[in-house]
């Protein structure tokens, strides 16, 4: 079987739905699991809704709930055409708007939304995407069967960051998933949503569709994940940034995997795990073009594979110089000053250390924390304002040519610190944000045109 995740954006509405239904129809030979997200923006507004319920902003949420009413309302309408399932359906969404009203409500009035709570209300999205989406795939001739995530996506406890638990989801895959397949039935799941061992729902985190769509596959032991979204695949850069990116054909986990950390958006960074570790294709395909090729996600890069695959960047970021007070050797200087990033839950982008100064070039943190907690014991110089560019390939690792002409060509634009990556097969500079523009484009022409 073939597990099929469709993203946000492809089923952004009522014409996005039933395209996706027809996309489902067409595969029903390699019995499709189906995974689907909420609908473009719906968690976006559902997160806005939770917050204006936790400072009692009553007319903020009665306006996210109205648009969210209105856009799934507006996606029933568009869907459905036979009267009386029509009928069914919109009772069903207006059962479940009304519960959505009821949660927020006590929110408000408790003027604090615990994380279990926050998750329990971010699962509406999805839970009213695949409803209505399982009704238009039915209608549309597709054997689909709404199924609640949380009988089958297994997590651990952690709210709004939860991992799936595969051995726990595998047991429920075989008593649920799979005699529905068997039947000749088409599964079709919420995505970014799940349940802990003790019954509570939990989110998987932003992103966490695919990871659920991966989890699952790795969990049915599928043939191959399919990633539906609105891009051709993975791109040798951006193409809104480089017009003479290409799709790559295939690329790895080991690259896929630097290409998502680094700022590639077609994939989340921890999505691919439950894939690599049952070995399993997963292969980003453009639900606007059906019949493209796409990307596939393979084990380990082809033999024909060219030794570089993309350039991406991704911005926002900042170097911090640490140096030691007294400049004397430390063997224990790097792991305290790592330490101080692991306690403020932010991973280095780039490292460049010996044993009496480190530079960090890290995003998406509290800067003045991190800085405060590392002025206790050294002293400390930052520079603000960068991007981190990366170029990713498997061919950094075998072929030093290749090495050195990639260090050269990101050393022409002045970095703050350049560094290979852990696995080999990245080189990642921090520059200026205004160098970085013209350090994508020149990187992507020396290497991919």
């Amino acid at each position: 079987m073939i597990v099929m995740k469709f993203g946000g954006t492809s089923l952004a509405d009522a014409e996005r739905i039933a395209s996706a239904s027809e996309i489902v129809r067409a595969r029903l030979a390699q019995r499709p699991v189906v995974v689907l997200s909420a609908m473009a923006g719906v968690t976006d507004l559902l997160v806005e809704a939770v917050s204006a319920a936790r400072r009692d902003d009553r007319d903020a949420v009665d306006r996210a709930v109205g648009e969210l009413a209105k856009r799934h309302r507006w996606a029933v309408a568009g869907t459905m055409h036979g009267s009386s399932s029509r009928h069914d359906l919109d009772l069903e969404v207006d059962a479940t708007l009304e519960e959505l009203r009821l949660l927020l409500r006590s929110v408000r009035v408790l003027g604090e939304g615990t994380p279990r709570a926050a998750d329990t209300l971010l699962s509406f999205g999805e839970l009213l995407c695949t409803r209505i989406a399982t009704a238009a795939f039915v209608e549309r001739g597709v054997p689909a069967r709404w199924t609640d995530p949380r009988e089958v996506v297994i997590t651990d406890g952690r709210h709004g960051a939860a991992e799936p638990q595969l051995h726990a989801m595998a047991e429920r895959c075989r008593t649920r998933l799979v005699p529905m397949v068997a039947a000749g039935e088409v599964p079709v799941i919420g995505g970014f949503v799940g349940c802990s061992t003790d019954g509570v729902t939990t989110t998987l985190g932003r992103g966490g569709g695919d990871t659920s769509a991966a989890a699952l596959g790795a969990a049915l032991g599928a043939s191959e994940i399919q990633i539906w979204t609105d891009v051709d695949g993975l791109m040798t850069a951006d193409p809104r940034a480089v017009a003479g990116a290409r799709r790559l054909p295939s690329v790895s986990f080991a690259e896929a995997a630097e290409l998502a950390y680094y700022g590639a958006r077609v994939l989340h960074p921890a999505s691919i795990a439950p894939a690599v570790k049952r070995n399993i294709p997963v292969r980003v395909l453009n639900s606007l073009d059906p019949e493209g090729p796409g990307t596939v996600i393979l084990d380990r890069a082809e033999p024909s594979a060219p030794p570089l695959a993309s350039v991406t960047c991704r911005r926002g970021a900042r170097a911090m110089r640490v140096g030691g007070k007294d400049l004397r050797a430390d063997a224990a200087f790097l792991p305290r000053v790592l330490g101080v990033f692991e306690a403020n839950g932010a991973t280095p982008d780039v490292v460049v250390a010996s044993e009496v100064a480190v530079t960090v070039v890290v995003s998406g943190l509290d800067f003045e924390k991190v800085a405060r907690d590392l002025a206790a014991f050294a002293s400390l110089e930052t520079v603000a304002d960068l991007a981190i560019v990366c170029v990713v390939g498997s061919g950094l690792a075998s072929d030093g040519a290749i090495r050195r002409r990639v260090l050269e060509a990101l050393a022409a634009h002045e970095p703050v610190a350049l560094g290979l990556g852990a696995r080999a097969t990245s080189v990642a500079a921090a520059v200026s944000e205004g160098r970085l523009e013209s350090a994508v484009r020149d990187i992507h022409h020396r290497f991919f045109e």
